[in-house]
């Protein structure tokens, strides 16, 4: 709860109190605040244009997510290290005198910016700043410790060990040390010498036999395992019952199928066929009385494994083939018993990486590495307190409360830059990180939200969301192209990809009705005259059609256009008698009230569309906009009417901007039109002048 001795100061934006952090003890008293007062409960640290090593930094778990106590703890560590808090809203320097020699933080960061000047070659009264840092290869120089478990094949500790450090990054990867270049430490280094010891071991029980090559034996064997066991199998099977002989042997339809197409020795129909005939005696030939699509794989195999096992055999019975089998499958079962990717190691290699102390030098060179972590980890802070003194109060606008998107002083972290399309621009740009996930809470925003694709040559494609909260819809429609510039000031090639349509304004409420009407007369017109081209064509293809046949074209019907011509003077009529009603009892009203009784039309038509637009205006949301990325947003953070025309600007022109209105492309007028339309304008001006003073 918030302690009441001190006094929070707040301000009114977006629809909800939003606490002022302006000096030193505000972020003193930060803890005591409430929860419920602050603006964000959680962001998320990708997707956010801000420093990126501040957010990590903040990201206290890893896990991604910015919450409350996170960043409560940053500010505690900053009150430990500086003696003012001050310098968060001041200089971007550090001088080392700002550090604290009362806490033993301070201390620790006293003793790391020392050795930080030294390691930079800056004078010892020099302020810290984060240019000073930027190269993070000059303050963790490859080939010496810095503190985090990792060596490089750069080390100088490791001379003499490079090849076998390389070798084990290619084997299991690598890490990025803290000079940049790829690393390996204790895990990789344990889990390369325990792949060693295993694949040494396997290479040790691998089968040998005096007589073959077991490893060509089994390349021959491998792809007739299987054809082989079939044909020992079937002819058991026709031993078991003479009648299966004939059926398990190359059937009739299959003989037929061959005999219908080209035939091929290695075709797939040869291949189903056995090996040879059946013989219930269980013996294979090794003749010409083989499959012709087996025959030469079979008879190698016999010359390289079978005869030198079994002698100079010319059959092969089903004893023989259990026997050589035996010895081959051993072989087979060997490579089976790898249980992991081999190393594309030669077993000499092998034994000589596991002999030796060459592990033992790694793993002191490891430790050698961690006994400076302390100091390095100094360092480290000492860099987080830099980012923290620069960018911290600055999250703190957009996390405690959303002063910088309010103020409008600077784009606040959310925003991505800014979208130009159809004569404006839009500032609320956020990038979308899941497409379908975002849109569904983002429709609760209640906001006009453009949805683009943005490209750009040599980068990643991305999507991203503009609000546009000032105009009108005009000519926004899907695939429309458009320019989205990021914060970098970078281009980016923009299409419409979505639309999520709400009013955007009053102004457009009041003419959506009339826009509508207009365009229902307008598809209406369309209609017909389609209709009525269509039924000329045919009509007129008819008469074609009649004259090529030698007939002549049906005669005029007076009588049926006399019917139809009744019909329009009578439809005409009704029209007028419904105008001349209206007119009447229009001028049957006093002058003062004509005016009331027009605006009270306009707003017959045009007043529920406008108080709709204004209640769903007054109820857009940047909550929504933020919450499909991942926020936790904590307050109702309004985009009204007013605060809505700033984040989407209009065209206009400069001001004092000379401009001329003659347009050489326009139109022809002729001057005797002006002169007919204005004495047109009289004449009707006399008579409702006339009819007026008639009827009152």
């Amino acid at each position: 709860m918030s302690d009441k001795s001190y006094v929070w100061r707040f301000t009114r934006s977006g629809g909800f109190d939003q606490v002022r952090i302006d000096g030193p003890e505000d972020l003193v008293h930060l803890a005591e605040l409430d929860p419920k007062l602050w603006a964000a409960l959680a962001c998320p640290t990708q997707g956010l244009v801000f420093d990126q090593a501040t957010l990590d930094a903040l990201d206290g778990d890893h896990d991604g997510r910015i919450r409350i106590p996170e960043v409560l703890a940053a500010i505690d560590f900053v009150r430990a290290a500086l003696r003012d808090l001050h310098m968060l809203f001041g200089p971007d320097r550090l001088p080392l005198a700002a550090l604290r020699d009362d806490t033993e933080t301070g201390r620790r960061l006293a003793a790391a910016a020392q050795q930080l000047l030294k390691a930079l070659a800056l004078p010892a009264n020099t302020a810290l700043s984060l240019e000073h840092v930027a190269d993070r290869s000059a303050i963790f120089p490859p080939g010496h410790a810095n503190g985090d478990g990792l060596i490089t094949v750069a080390d100088l500790r490791v001379a003499g060990q490079d090849d076998l450090l390389q070798v084990i990054i290619d084997a299991q990867g690598s890490r990025l040390d803290r000079s940049g270049d790829p690393g390996v430490g204790t895990e990789e280094v344990a889990a390369f010498f325990a792949r060693v010891e295993q694949q040494l071991a396997w290479w040790q029980a691998q089968p040998v036999h005096p007589a073959i090559d077991l490893a060509r034996a089994w390349a021959l064997t491998e792809p007739l395992l299987a054809k082989i066991d079939d044909y020992f199998a079937r002819c058991r099977l026709a031993a078991f019952d003479a009648r299966a002989a004939v059926l398990l042997d190359a059937r009739e339809d299959q003989l037929s199928a061959l005999a219908t197409t080209l035939i091929a020795e290695d075709s797939p129909q040869a291949r189903d066929l056995p090996l040879a005939h059946i013989d219930v005696a269980a013996i294979l030939p090794l003749s010409d009385a083989l499959n012709p699509a087996w025959s030469e794989a079979v008879l190698q195999l016999a010359e390289v494994v079978w005869r030198p096992l079994l002698g100079p055999i010319e059959v092969l019975s089903a004893t023989d083939w259990k026997s050589v089998r035996g010895v081959v499958s051993a072989y087979g079962d060997w490579l089976q018993q790898q249980t992991q990717p081999s190393l594309d190691l030669a077993a000499a290699d092998l034994a000589r990486y596991a002999e030796g102390d060459r592990r033992l030098a790694l793993e002191q060179a490891i430790a050698a590495d961690l006994a400076v972590a302390d100091a390095a980890d100094s360092t480290l802070e000492l860099l987080t307190l830099l980012h923290y003194q620069r960018y911290l109060v600055q999250f703190l606008h957009n996390f405690v409360s959303f002063r910088d998107f309010y103020e409008r002083r600077r784009a606040a972290l959310f925003q991505a830059g800014r979208l130009y399309i159809d004569r404006r621009s839009c500032d609320l740009c956020v990038e979308v990180g899941h497409l379908d996930s975002y849109t569904a809470l983002a429709a609760h925003s209640r906001t006009y939200l453009v949805y683009c694709r943005c490209t750009r040559a040599g980068a990643k494609d991305k999507i991203i969301v503009a609000a546009v909260s000032a105009g009108d819809a005009g000519q926004i429609m899907l695939g429309r192209h458009a320019v989205f510039y990021d914060q970098q000031g970078c281009d980016w090639d923009a299409t419409i990809i979505k639309l999520d349509e709400n009013p955007i304004s009053v102004r457009e409420a009041f003419w959506t009705p009339y826009r509508r009407m207009g365009n229902m007369v307008a598809e209406q017109m369309q209609k017909m005259a389609k209709a009525k081209e269509a039924g000329v064509q045919a009509q007129a293809m008819q008469d074609v059609t009649a004259l090529g046949k030698g007939s002549a074209p049906p005669a005029f019907d007076v009588g049926r256009f006399a019917g139809i011509f009744a019909a329009i003077g009578l439809a005409l009529g009704a029209i007028g008698t419904a105008l001349a009603s209206v007119a009447t009892g229009f001028l049957s009203l006093h002058f003062w009230q004509m005016p009331l009784a027009v605006l009270a039309i306009l707003g017959l038509i045009s007043g529920p569309s406008m108080v709709l637009a204004w209640f769903k205006l007054r109820a857009r949301n940047l909550g929504p906009i933020l919450e499909g990325n991942g926020w936790a947003i904590n307050s109702q953070a309004r985009i009204n009417i007013v605060f809505g025309t700033t984040l989407t600007q209009l065209a206009t022109l400069p001001p004092g901007a000379d401009r001329t209105l003659v347009d050489p492309y326009a139109a022809p007028r002729r001057a005797d039109l002006w002169w007919w339309a204005a004495l047109l304008v009289a004449a009707g001006g006399g008579v409702f002048f006339w009819l007026w003073r008639r009827h009152a």
